[in-house]
């Protein structure tokens, strides 16, 4: 259960920084090349030389984008670039956006949840990269600090949280900004001991689950038993989250495709899909996504050589026999039939194979196009999965496969930052 705690954020100095809207970026998992340069350029003190640092053929062990960005974060600090609140808060976070043509409002908050023994304080539901975390690893061993917010949400039916946290936003907030995707992100801090004690006894009771974060939210762990068997002094032992009530208004999910490139006899293996699946051709992207739109059942769209196809289960005798010893949970995701039959049967790809030959992208006219520039061989368009899907496998202790979820919109980083 959720043991959540206030804490002294590291924020943005107003003072020294006057245009506030140039330092924030999107969470470091989805920014691409092209978009860290134009972050680069567009402050010098934006967040992203922190989160997601160039790197260079020239970097050592001594001079590599963790050790710039520990020099750079602690100089800010040094600077007053970034300054400490006064008083331990939480931080009430709202986000105005469209999804599929309807203006929705998401309203959440961000504090501490601490880790307890049983790691049961925030229950994921994706398997995670070994890649990755190594990279995480290593910039929180450099920083001393949770740079962005796990994305998770919790059950409250009463939506009492909620209540107590509305007049806040009726508040002139600290950040008002509008991003390039036309979310608007609005910030207040809350450092009422009052209205703090309700949110973490009203907390205490509930199930959080991990939208987005399991591998910033294992490092973080995995820094905390490391700090705790070296007996060093620190907050080491909770992380930051940013928390959102579960429901329809507030968790969009879209879907995450897959870009495969380097698979052994391609061309074979791809003839083998047509043992298994029916293929419908399509004039075009938009096409496909319609048409499977409209599929019931499992369905995946598909991207080789420049045609589209929907691929669809021929034989579901034959998907059961083949997912028998998945989790019954998985059986209703396209993406689990995506990795189980596809990925694994098809095309004999090992775990650390498919670390190493599939990508990942929210941006189906972008895995359109890589495909038709020859960065990848194939793309793969899954449906979403449900919200509510991930909450019925988290509660089983199952995981999907990596990347089975887009939640919409994330959290921006820089808004606020935990300092050990």
């Amino acid at each position: 259960m959720a043991n959540i705690s206030p804490f002294r954020g590291l924020r943005y100095n107003t003072k020294k920084i006057k245009n506030i809207n140039k330092v924030f970026a999107p969470p470091y998992d989805v920014i691409s090349e092209a978009e860290r340069d134009k972050l680069y350029k567009q402050h010098s003190n934006n967040v992203i030389k922190l989160i997601l640092g160039k790197q260079s053929k020239k970097d050592t062990v001594k001079n590599n984008r963790y050790t710039r960005a520990k020099a750079d974060f602690f100089q800010w600090i040094d600077d007053e670039i970034m300054i400490f609140d006064e008083k331990p808060s939480i931080y009430v976070y709202t986000q105005d956006y469209t999804f599929e043509g309807v203006k929705k409002k998401r309203i959440g908050f961000v504090s501490c949840l601490r880790f307890d023994d049983k790691d049961e304080g925030c229950l994921p539901h994706e398997q995670t990269l070994a890649k990755p975390k190594k990279d995480r690893i290593q910039l929180m061993q450099s920083v001393e600090a949770n740079l962005s917010p796990i994305f998770s949400f919790y059950i409250d039916n009463k939506n009492a949280i909620d209540t107590v946290l509305k007049p806040y936003t009726r508040k002139k907030a600290l950040i008002d900004y509008t991003d390039k995707d036309n979310i608007r992100h609005k910030f207040w801090k809350v450092d009422d001991v009052k209205t703090i004690s309700k949110v973490k006894t009203l907390m205490k009771g509930k199930r959080v689950f991990i939208a987005d974060g399991h591998h910033r939210y294992e490092v973080s762990r995995s820094y905390y038993e490391q700090m705790r068997k070296k007996s060093k002094a620190g907050n080491h032992n909770q992380v930051m989250v940013y928390f959102t009530g579960f429901n329809e208004e507030n968790l969009s999910v879209m879907p995450t495709h897959r870009l495969v490139k380097g698979v052994k006899n391609l061309d074979a293996r791809m003839k083998d899909i047509e043992k298994y699946f029916t293929k419908t051709p399509c004039k075009n992207l938009n096409d496909m996504l319609a048409k499977q739109a409209k599929e019931k059942g499992f369905t995946l769209g598909m991207c080789f050589k420049g045609k589209f196809n929907v691929l669809t289960m021929k034989d579901n005798v034959l998907l059961n026999r083949l997912m028998r010893k998945s989790p019954s949970q998985w059986k209703k995701l396209d993406v689990a039939m995506l990795n189980k039959v596809v990925f694994e049967h098809i095309f004999k790809l090992n775990a650390s194979q498919k670390e190493e030959k599939i990508s990942y992208t929210r941006d189906a006219q972008f895995a359109a196009t890589a495909v038709k520039k020859k960065l990848a061989d194939v793309a793969f368009f899954p449906n979403p999965t449900k919200a509510d899907q991930v909450k019925k496998i988290a509660l089983a202790k199952y995981r999907m496969p990596q990347k089975s979820t887009y939640f919409y919109p994330k959290p921006i980083t820089g808004l606020v930052i935990h300092k050990f």
